[in-house]
């Protein structure tokens, strides 16, 4: 089958890579571009409607409250929560997994009971998990994955127990794309009475979300992985926890009563949005999710297979180059390794053909542990990029290679 996925066209429809026609961007896991109605609704609102929400008696602060309540039901609909209340603004997936760790963790988790991660989470996934494991004496477990990238299913069953508090688990890898299987593992998490966070992030740009027929209780994404600005993010959390758990942070906006003596807090999702919000962000999340929703996303993972199927034929191909992890089910992310060119060298030289790549341990040095490399190589492709830009990687890194 021909693969006639719009890459170019919608490339057109980003100002930075129209701007920018010699870069081969292939960065997007770190951060996406921004795409057109994006920008033109982050400038409309700093334009003609800048005010700050809630209690406004001017024009322009009704205005903002109203767009930035249809922004959250926008949000709601897009993830299908049950109600808009379930959605929590943030700045980013970090803060909503630190929100959530610190909250729900200083109130459930009690000596003796245990957080179960995997290998393969982005640091921010791991470090609040430890810290609030840490505060209230109970343990953090680390799932195994295999040679292939992918959660290791044994050990995964054998590390839930009746000790398992919550398992928070990356929808997809930021290093490896493993699109990790939640419809198994979430089941068997809530067999053993676990509560279950997802972090989303590297999921939002790659079709639909339903955070109800996932069952998960919460599920985190940052806007700056799909086509919208930085500094928004989105935390959905089930009622019954927005409603139980104590606020993380307090301040204007969330309270009800406010005494010397004691103080009473507003119904989720104000409870959680301490402060004044980044209300353009929001509006401009809205616009990004409503750029995805055009999406055929049946074509996009038919494009998707097309440059795997490129890149895991080009890098046979190339000497002492071999692609971590060779998961079933996977993204168009790819991180590689040379055994004669460190990643950043390799990085760099391909910079300067205008190929943008990332090179470190991209925030999961327990995942590159696990394959025994320091750092790697990412390439992250995304809506905006064709099979030429597959091309240029491959040319890029063989001219690398003799360079070197």
């Amino acid at each position: 089958m021909e693969n006639d996925f719009p890459a170019a066209a919608l490339a057109r429809q980003f100002p930075l890579l129209v701007a920018r026609p010699e870069l081969a961007y292939l960065d997007s896991a770190a951060t996406s571009q921004l795409h057109e109605s994006v920008i033109e609704r982050i400038v409309r609102f700093y334009r003609e409607d800048n005010a700050t929400v809630h209690r406004s008696s001017c024009p322009m602060g009704s205005e903002a409250t109203v767009a930035y309540a249809a922004a959250r039901k926008f949000v709601a609909q897009y993830v299908n929560a049950a109600d808009a209340t379930e959605i929590v603004f943030v700045r980013s997936t970090t803060e909503a997994i630190n929100l959530v760790a610190n909250s729900w963790g200083r109130t459930i988790l009690r000596p003796g009971d245990e957080v179960l991660l995997t290998a393969m989470e982005h640091h921010s996934n791991i470090l609040p998990w430890q810290d609030i494991a840490k505060r209230q004496g109970a343990g953090l477990r680390l799932c195994a994955i295999t040679a292939a990238g992918e959660i290791d299913r044994d050990d995964f069953l054998q590390k839930l127990t009746e000790r398992t508090k919550m398992v928070a688990i990356g929808h997809v890898s930021n290093v490896l794309g493993t699109v990790n299987p939640l419809d198994e593992l979430i089941p068997q998490a809530r067999r053993v009475g676990a509560a279950i966070f997802v972090d989303g992030a590297q999921r939002v740009a790659s079709g639909p979300i339903d955070v109800q027929r996932l069952g998960c209780d919460f599920y985190a994404l940052s806007g700056h992985k799909a086509f919208a600005p930085m500094g928004i993010g989105v935390l959905y959390g089930r009622c019954p926890w927005l409603k139980t758990l104590p606020p993380y942070q307090l301040g204007g906006g969330m309270v009800d009563r406010v005494s010397m003596d004691c103080s009473t807090f507003r119904e989720p999702p104000e409870k959680w949005e301490a402060g004044t919000p980044n209300v353009a962000g929001a509006l401009a999340l809205r616009s990004a999710l409503e750029f995805l929703r055009s999406i055929d996303w049946k074509s996009y993972d038919h494009h998707c297979a097309s440059i795997r199927s490129r890149m895991d034929d080009a890098v046979r191909s190339l000497p002492g180059v071999r692609i971590l992890g060779s998961p079933e089910k996977k993204t168009a992310i790819f991180s590689f390794v040379s055994d004669r060119v460190h990643a950043h060298d390799l990085a760099t030289a391909l910079s300067t053909k205008g190929i943008c790549v990332r090179a470190g341990h991209h925030c999961a040095q327990p995942l590159h542990a696990a394959y025994g490399v320091p750092a790697s190589c990412r390439a992250s492709f995304s809506l905006y990029n064709a099979e030429e830009d597959c091309d240029r990687l491959i040319d890029g890194i063989r001219w690398a290679l003799d360079y070197f």
